[in-house]
């Protein structure tokens, strides 16, 4: 009984997390993109985040889109927060709105990577773990110049980070799996940094390869 009880309240958690799953999927770079009468899933590496945005369209419309991007994670668990009083709701709500970004409903729109998303979720879940991964970021980037691997690399440090420092358990978890949707999103591009064929920052390249970040 206990255990049927376990399920239905596990199952009935992950059904409310549907709207921030929906929220996550709300296409901030396609819009932007639209908006100037370009079709982002068409051009560049097809992804709706940042990157891919500021490739093609510009600075002023890659920054729209990261803040964009960031502030549904943000959104997201203050909400859920906010309705249910609970940290580890919020932590849940976290793992939704970065899924939604990075799988968007089948068919519609090709997701982004998740890391601005994941960001402002973190901004929120523990403001201290969000700066220490911006420093790995940026430290990432200037020594490798590659922003997929800082990426990677700043999106697993999170976890390491809270476990280090003690933080509640809802919250490493949260970001174990918020690490894994990310670091899969960029498979293609470790792929490419193995073989040493992952474009630099600054690199001209006239047609990204599919997978490039963003």
């Amino acid at each position: 009984m206990r255990i049927c009880i376990s399920a239905m309240n596990t199952f009935l958690t992950a059904c409310s997390l549907l709207p921030f799953y929906l929220l996550g999927t709300f296409p901030t770079g396609h819009l932007i993109a639209k908006s100037r009468g370009v079709d982002i899933s068409t051009v560049g590496s097809g992804n709706v985040g940042a990157t891919n945005v500021m490739r093609n369209l510009g600075k002023k419309a890659g920054v729209l889109t990261l803040l964009g991007d960031l502030c549904k994670g943000l959104l997201a668990v203050a909400l859920a927060s906010a309705l249910s009083g609970r940290f580890e709701y919020a932590c849940y709500a976290g793992i939704a709105v970065v899924a939604g970004h990075c799988f968007s409903i089948p068919g519609k729109l090709k997701g982004g990577k998740g890391v601005a998303t994941a960001l402002g979720a973190l901004l929120f879940l523990s403001p201290t773990a969000a700066v220490f991964v911006i420093a790995v970021f940026i430290a990432v980037l200037e020594m490798w110049k590659m922003v997929s691997l800082a990426s990677v690399s700043a999106t697993l440090s999170a976890p390491v980070f809270t476990m280090l420092t003690g933080q509640a358990d809802y919250l490493n978890y949260s970001l174990i799996a918020i690490a894994l949707i990310i670091t899969y999103r960029h498979h293609a591009n470790l792929t490419r940094i193995a073989q040493g064929k992952e474009p630099k920052r600054g690199a001209k390249t006239s047609s990204p390869a599919p997978g490039s970040p963003g």
